[in-house]
């Protein structure tokens, strides 16, 4: 018999999608139309309805947007990218800005009591500890703070790298409880408590995990430079030499006045970072002008077949592409029509977040990454981030399909 959509459920999947000029999904095929699960008549009405609450609480979920993020929307593209970079310039600068302002007034100690279990585990340094703090508002200003701290000599590569990753892993756990109202709304409580759960004790683990390789790897760099610090120790540089760099450093503080010292000590970290940024930036722009990411989130997720997940993964997974809610409101159809069940439905949103992540990784992450980090290592740790991210959220997912009867 050949399978029909009702037109009510057509409409509910294309009202939830998205609606920017250079994202806006194109109507479903009849090859599409034809996969999609059929309703009874007796599940019009109900569909319908369901589909009338979806569509509510997306428009619920835009009202919520202030003034300013709905005039970005609004701009053509250029325009729009070009105030995206000046944010993300400003949140960097401000990054680097309030790392001096904290370490010049002293108050960076007072921030390590807050984070000193991360701190301790990982052996990050108590200089960072406000940035781990601010990880949960702002990754690009936490990683404007950190660099600062690296290029004052106060942290080492290993101890950035480290916290580099624990904030990118904070920054994406904070934005977990935005989706709740939305993706709860459309999968229920029991799904949606699933997914998060999922996604915070991948985070979770990632975060343990990369704390417990960085200590091991201060132990043994402790253990190979224990020697050369006794000898210099005994020949009378080590302690002295130190407490000579910091009363010179108080000395030229206190000569210059405290917001000269804030802006010497900011300008060259700051010039840095927009040399590196902007063009970064402007390349990923030109990629996504020429439609290259669109392409990718079309295209990808068709060359991933899995033999375990069902047939409907073909249009949940692009419906994802665009959007993690696309992707549930279209999961929930099919949860609704009972075509899949709802442990299913969250095994495809998290199969499709692993195919996915990469490239919204790739669009929005690397011209960060590569600013703190540098062209060479920035693209690296960009790779290296997204590859644990994916390690850890199989095996939780793993861990939720066995659990979850």
């Amino acid at each position: 018999m050949t399978r029909i959509v009702p037109t009510s459920l057509t409409l509910g999947l294309l009202l939830a999608l998205p609606a920017s000029s250079d994202a806006r999904p194109e109507a479903p095929s009849s090859e599409t139309v034809s996969r999609m699960p059929r309703l009874t008549s007796s599940g019009v009405e109900n569909e319908n309805e369901r589909s009338t609450e979806r569509q509510e609480t997306r428009s619920r979920s835009k009202r919520k947007s202030s003034a300013y993020t709905s005039w970005k929307r609004r701009l053509p593209f250029w325009p729009r990218k070009a105030c995206l970079l000046a944010e993300l310039s400003v949140f960097i600068t401000l990054g680097v800005l309030l790392a001096q302002i904290l370490e010049v007034s002293g108050a960076v100690k007072y921030f390590a009591v807050l984070t000193w279990p991360v701190i301790k585990l990982g052996r990050v340094g108590d200089v960072a500890s406000p940035a781990l703090l601010m990880a949960v508002q702002s990754g690009a200003v936490a990683n404007g703070m950190l660099v600062s701290s690296r290029d004052r000599g106060q942290l080492n590569n290993r101890q950035l790298y480290t916290a580099v990753l624990i904030v990118s892993c904070l920054s994406l756990c904070a934005h977990l409880p935005t989706y709740v109202i939305p993706i709860g709304s459309v999968l229920g409580a029991e799904a949606t408590l699933a997914l998060f759960a999922v996604r915070f004790g991948a985070i979770l683990m990632e975060i343990m995990v990369i704390l417990l390789v960085s200590n091991l790897v201060v132990r043994r760099w402790t253990d190979h430079r224990i020697a050369e610090t006794n000898v210099r120790d005994s020949d009378g540089g080590g302690a002295d030499t130190q407490r000579a760099q910091d009363h010179s450093r108080r000395r030229e503080r206190k000569k210059r006045g405290f917001w000269p010292t804030v802006w010497f000590g900011s300008w060259r970290t700051m010039r840095r970072l927009l040399i590196y940024l902007i063009p970064t930036y402007a390349v990923m722009a030109v990629i996504e002008y020429f439609g290259a990411f669109k392409v990718l989130a079309e295209t990808v997720p068709g060359l991933c077949s899995f033999s375990f997940l069902p047939p409907q993964t073909t249009i949940i997974i692009p419906a994802q592409a665009m959007s993690l809610y696309n992707g549930a409101a279209a999961a929930a159809a099919y949860v609704d029509t009972g075509a899949i069940s709802a442990k299913q439905a969250v095994l495809i949103i998290l199969v499709g977040s692993l195919i996915t992540a990469p490239i919204r990784t790739l669009k929005h992450a690397m011209p960060t990454y590569v600013a703190v980090l540098g062209p060479r290592a920035g693209p690296a740790m960009a790779i290296g981030a997204q590859v644990l991210r994916s390690i850890f959220l199989m095996i939780c997912a793993v861990v939720m399909w066995i659990v979850w009867t």
